[in-house]
Order: structure tokens, then sequence, then C-alpha cells
């Protein structure tokens, strides 16, 4: 070991980590983890994180950063717990982990101990890593002050005793009642541990709602604070003038213990049910390539569900490829490619999914035990995907099908960024609806662009919900009947029952159209509309949500309907049908938006010009188009009425019955000034200097591929994947998917990867069809 290093100065080492990101949890380029066998190298130059094998080296070398921080993680032993009651759900204990570290320079393959060091890599190893400090500020991002801290009236201290709860003693997890300076112990947990209810009981003897925990006091101005009345955690605008009153100058602390938010994230992350279970089945778990889970970083199920289902498509497997990683030089947790191809090799590769033996709460002799795998934790995709999105940057749950929404339109950017094949098109299909009036038989025709076929659910009876109604108050009076009075709460349902129906009844719903009342301008009035959609093109792999979420009575519920579905299908009924020109009741056109997604938007109390502009210019996509109206709200043009496309010079009559009179037919005489913007001099001049009938011909020709490709193009699909969300609510619930590979239905469950034998697509709530080409 040596201290001698000609590299120790500021080209290869940052000497002061204030407000700078720290990755060292993970490899930025790969899932390499400093809980793994041989840890993961920060680099003392800008902190970037790499696995010791591969990335760390590579990065050295592209920078000239020279000296690292080896970080290895590994697990404290713990005595075993001796559970009595075995049928008692297990949860497994937090691992307790304790970090090695040394300097090296991996220009000069030395080890470092140089003393000038020692500070740098105690402030490294206390800091918060990148990821830490991302997700803790989302935590606190909703903090919000109360009223509370608005109108609170602060009384002398008649006691300064900080170190220690004036009931109990206990000298840790303390919290200072901001009214009179009383300090109790937290919260008794679950496990037995926090604290004995001391504070609580001291802010109902005496209304006394706000405090602060001790210890997570800064000298910026920031703590902890807790309001018992509103049972949240807020913000206190004024704590630097509430504690100075107690004689506690803020400008001297030093945090010292975890906050709440910190200590939410830490149970989020390790919280783990020790097995995996299906509809009240144990499955076995499976490894190896393709079959890798993905770690819950805080909510985030639904992430994981959606990239299990979109990583699983060989087109996009094949796009992402490493290939881009050997030739990056950016930082990779700034690339958006780098982080695509490490989530694509992470899951793919099998690599990271690898058998571990859980160790059993239980303290038996010949248990059975327990594999599992740790899956890998998305910390900088998620960030780079919901970059500028509060909703998907918090850590709260959201629903899938909106990110898959936001997934989607972040490969469209990143494809025409980097000039890549426009891989998302394999969900574009060109969506014909049909509106036809009742009474004339009349019908008008658009054509747009689309990437879902949204497919409605059959209602429940009213005697289903009736008899759910009956069958949940019986529960609820048993339940009361050994709760105290003052416990009990009004008797309350808010969810739908369960019942039984199939898809093909969904697609028989929405072949029936929707009537809808317009203008007809051949009725010359206001007539009932039947719209209807179909299939001008058929989508390499068609992406079908289920309307499950629907408001009653302007309150969000879920169908919590059973849809029996087959494996294959054919949609040939969805094909567009051959209409009659007499029919028509103006000219067939493309539209640049759907009135479904128009109608979207301006349900939520947006302008119809304003939401027609933003679907313009984001094509169609609801998303893009709801973010674009948020940020010009204030921007008044944007409510002024779109000026209408011209549509180029009215061809003369006149003009043509000219040309027809030297002996062209009418179609030669038109097709000649539509090439001259009308003019007669110069369209004569083009029939006699071109060969019309082979002109004419083309776009007739080229009409006819694009329409026998389609005649050809088969309407039969294979179901390939299916994601599900588990519960009762719109409000919570949890997401898996279901992918099938190899004939095999394979469940996804965040972390957790398992052969399925019976699969809950009755709970589908989007499905993946695969085209049968």
């Amino acid at each position: 070991m040596t201290s001698i290093c000609e590299h120790i100065n500021e080209q290869h080492i940052t000497w002061s980590v204030q407000g700078q990101m720290i990755y060292k949890d993970q490899c930025t380029r790969c899932f390499v983890e400093a809980k793994s066998e041989n840890g993961i190298q920060v680099c003392l130059k800008c902190f970037n994180g790499g696995c010791i094998e591969m990335h760390s080296p590579q990065h050295s070398d592209q920078h000239n950063h020279f000296i690292v921080l080896n970080i290895r993680l590994y697990e404290i032993e713990q005595p075993q717990q001796k559970v009595e009651d075995i049928n008692k759900l297990v949860i497994a204990d937090i691992p307790q982990l304790q970090s090695e570290t040394s300097v090296i320079c991996l220009k000069c393959q030395k080890i470092l101990s140089s003393p000038e060091l020692d500070g740098l890599v105690q402030s490294i190893k206390q800091a918060n890593s990148a990821f830490q400090r991302q997700a803790i500020a989302q935590w606190e991002h909703t903090a919000q002050p109360c009223e509370h801290t608005l109108t609170m009236e602060q009384i002398p201290l008649v006691e300064k005793n900080l170190q220690k709860c004036r009931s109990c003693h206990l000298s840790s997890n303390l919290w200072l009642c901001l009214y009179c300076g009383h300090v109790g112990c937290g919260r008794k947990m679950y496990d037995g541990s926090g604290g004995n209810n001391h504070a609580v009981d001291h802010s109902k003897d005496y209304q006394h709602h706000l405090v602060v925990k001790l210890g997570t006091i800064t000298s910026d101005g920031k703590g902890d604070v807790y309001c018992y009345k509103c049972d949240d955690e807020v913000i206190d605008n004024f704590l630097k003038e509430h504690l100075a009153n107690y004689g506690i100058e803020i400008e001297k602390q030093v945090k010292t213990e975890k906050t709440i938010a910190e200590l939410t994230l830490d149970a989020n992350l390790t919280l783990q049910l020790s097995k995996l279970i299906e509809e009240g089945q144990i499955l076995d778990p499976i490894f190896g390539p393709e079959f890798t889970g993905i770690d819950n970083i805080g909510n985030t199920c639904y992430m994981n569900s959606v990239v299990q289902v979109l990583f699983s498509i060989p087109e996009f497997q094949q796009l992402y490829s490493l290939d881009h990683q050997f030739i990056c030089t950016a930082l990779p947790y700034n690339c958006v490619l780098c982080q695509i191809s490490k989530v694509n090799h992470g899951l793919n590769s099998g690599d990271f999914s690898i058998k571990k033996v859980s160790k059993s709460a239980l303290d038996t002799e010949g248990a059975q035990k327990d594999f599992y795998q740790d899956g890998i934790r998305l910390y900088d995709f998620k960030q780079l995907v919901a970059k500028g999105n509060q909703h998907f940057l918090s850590n709260h749950q959201q629903d899938a099908l909106e990110y898959w929404q936001l997934l989607n339109s972040f490969f469209q950017k990143t494809e025409k960024q980097f000039k890549l094949q426009q891989l998302s098109s394999i969900f574009s299909y060109d969506q014909t609806t049909i509106l036809k009036c009742v009474n004339c038989g009349g019908h008008k025709v658009n054509v747009v662009k689309n990437q879902e076929f949204k497919v409605p659910v059959e209602q429940p009876t009213q005697d289903q919900i009736d008899l759910y109604h009956i069958q949940e108050k019986q529960k609820y009076e048993e339940r009361i009947k050994t709760m105290k009075p003052e416990d009990i709460k009004p008797f309350q349902l808010n969810d739908l029952p369960e019942y039984d129906t199939t898809f093909e009844k969904s697609l028989q719903l929405l072949k029936q159209g929707e009537r809808v009342d317009m203008f007809c301008p051949k009725c010359q009035s206001l007539q009932v509309f039947v719209k209807q959609e179909y299939f001008k093109t058929f989508p390499k792999y068609l992406f079908v949500p289920v309307i499950r979420f629907v408001q009653e009575n302007w309150v969000p519920k879920k169908l919590n309907a059973s849809i029996k579905i087959q494996q294959f299908y054919d949609l040939a009924d969805f094909k567009e049908p051959v209409l009659q020109d007499i029919d028509a009741l103006k000219e067939q056109n493309v539209q640049e938006y759907t009135e479904d997604n128009l109608q979207t938007l301006m349900g939520m109390g947006f302008g119809e010009n304003r939401c027609k502009r933003a679907l313009i210019k984001y094509k169609n996509d609801v998303e893009a188009a709801m973010m674009f109206i948020m940020e010009s709200l204030d921007d008044p043009t944007q409510d002024q009425p779109l000026q209408q496309k011209q549509q180029g010079p009215q061809i003369s009559e006149e003009f043509v019955e000219q040309i027809v009179a030297m002996g062209f037919n009418q179609d030669q005489a038109r097709f000649a000034l539509s090439k001259t913007d009308n003019n007669l001099e110069r369209a004569m001049d083009y029939i006699f200097n071109h060969d019309l009938e082979l002109e004419m011909k083309q776009p007739q020709e080229k009409q006819q591929q694009k329409q026998d490709q389609f005649e050809n193009q088969t309407s039969k699909y294979e179901l390939f994947a299916c994601i599900v969300h588990l519960g009762k609510s719109v409000h919570c619930g949890h997401y898996v998917s279901y992918i099938k590979k190899n004939g095999e239905w394979i469940l996804y469950n965040d972390s957790k990867v398992a052969k399925s034998a019976e699969p809950a697509l009755n709970k589908g709530y989007m499905y993946i069809f695969r085209r049968l080409d």
C-alpha cells in the first residue's frame, strides 16, 4: 500500500461533494451494484459510478479521470428471528449493510492511503446517492404549509432538555413540540421499534399539533416538521424563528437522523414479501436470459410492467443494442441511448437474473428454500423518461396506460433525435372513422393515424350492483359488532362488483358504434349519426387498452369485469368497408386529430380552438397536447379561430370546356389545369409536352398498390402480452405483466419472475396482440 501518486490533484479529483450528484449505488452503463461481489468504482472527478470489470476503466480512458473510490456493500449477519405462528405473513428483514472502501489510481494501478483523501471519502460515504437525492426530493415534493403552521402561538419554554424523552428517557427518534418545547419520543412501529408514542400523547392532551424531529434540522433552515392534526408532513416557513424562541440556533445544527422521507424511501425499497403468489398459488421462480425482474423503487410497478412488455418485443431488442455504448463519450446518466441500451441488456442478457437463496425467517429444520433474484433498478431511466413531468417523477402510483403513452412518445423523440429506425411505427395504423346519418344514410369519413385500439367493457347490471351492496353491507354489520362506538364510521361503498364478460362482447360493443348529434349538410338539420371506427391498415403490434376506468356522477370507478379472452382473433369485421360515393356528405379527407381526443381535452375545460391547435401540433398525441396547453395558458392567440388550409386554385369550368373543344377529354383538361395553377395557356403547353396518359395513371397505380397491400395484409392476431391492474379501486392497486415466451405465459411482478399455469388475463387493463404474418 502506498500514499504516493502524482495524480492526486485537481485534474483528477473534485475535493468537495457539495451540490454534486454521486452515482454510488449502481454502474451508470450496466446494473452492477455496490452490493455486488466486487462493488463499483466512483470517479473522484465527476462522481460517475462504473463497474470494476468494464465501465470504470472505460470511463477513465475516455475522460482521463484516474482516481476512483472502490465501494463495496456487504450485509451484516443478523440473528435468526423466531416466528411462533407459521401461518402469519412473513416479511423479509431490512438488511443491515456495511461499506468497504479503498481509493485506487487506475493509471498507476495503486491503492492510495493519503490522509488528504480521508475527508473526501468520508463525505462520499455519508452523502445520499444521486438516486436517493432525487427520490427523497420527490417524497418531499408534496409537503406544504398547513393552517397550523400559519396560526400557531408559542408559549414560553418551561424546561430545556433536548437529549431525551421527558416520559421514558429514550434518546433517539425525538420530536420537539413547536408550541411549548416539550420533547417526546415518536410513534411505535409495527415491529416494536420507533418510540413509545409520547410525542403523540402530548399532542392529544394539550392540542399541540406541530412537532419537528430533532436530528433532522440543518443549518440551511430545513427540518422534518409534522402536523398531528393534519396527519401529514408539512413545511414550516418560520422554523428558524420558532426554534430561536427555544434557544436553538439553526445555523449551528447538524443533521444526525433520517427524515420521514428518507425512512419512507428505505421502507419502500426493502419491504418484500417472501414468496411469489398468484391467485393464492405459490409459483416457482425462473431465471436466465429474458427472465430478469425489475425492482420496485417506490410505487413503480406501473413503470416496471410497461417496460417489461416493450423490451420483450424483438424489434426493440435489436434496435437498442449495446453498440452505442462502445462509442459514446457522454456521461452515461445524461445519455438517452446509453440508458435505453442499458435497460435492454439488463433485461434480456440474463447477466442480472441471478438465482439466490433467501434467508428464511422461520427457525425450522427442513424448511423449503425460497429462491429469488434482486432484479434491476431503473434509477436513471426513470428520471430521463419522466424529465419535466412531475407526476411521473414523483414516487406516487401512476396509471400504466398514461406511462405507456409517455414512454412511446419518449421513444419517438429518441428515434428522431438519433435518426434511428422509427420503431414506434410498429403500433401505428391508419384508422378510418365513419359517421353515418341515421336519417338520410349519408356519411362522412375521416382518416387519421392512431396507435391505440381502445375497446369498451360491458357494464355490470343493476341486479349485480344491488346484490353486491347487500353483501358488503352484511360484512360491514358483522365488523362493527366488535368495534368501539367512537371507531365506527358510516357504511360507504365506492367500488363496483366483480362480474363475468368476454372480449368478444367488448368487440361487439365497439362494432355497434357510438351515437352522436351532428349537423347533416344533406338533411340541413341536427341529426343523430352513428360513429364507427375501422382499420385502413393493420399494425404489426396491436395495442388494445380496455376502458375499465369510468366516471359515475363525476366519481371515478373501476369496472371489475372478469374478461374471458382467447389467444387468437381475426379482426376482419373491423376492416374498412367499401362505401358508395353517392352517399358521401363531403369529400373524404385526412384529418389531423380524432374527435375523441378533441372531446377529451375539451372535457378538461379548455377551449375548442386551443385544443385543435395543440392536437394538430402534436399529431393527435393527447398527452403532449395537454402539456402544451398547460404551458401556453397565458397565450390568448391560442383561442383564435383556425385558418382553413388553402385547397389550391379552383378549376375553371370555362377553361375545361375550352380544352375539351380542342379534342381532349375532361379528365385530361382538369389534370393539366391542376398542374398549372388553373392557367389556360400553361395548361395547353403542359398537354402538348407531357405524356398525360402515363402521368395520370401513376397516382392511380400507387393507390392501387397500397390498396392491394392492405387487401393482402392479414387481420389475424395472437395475444402476446397483457398488463393487469390488481385491485378494485382507481386510487390504488398493483400492476403486473404477463408475456408469452416460447408458448408459455410468464408472470413479471416487479423483481419476481415465474411461469404461470393460469395467467390472470381476464383482469387485463392493456392487451398487446402480434399480427400473424
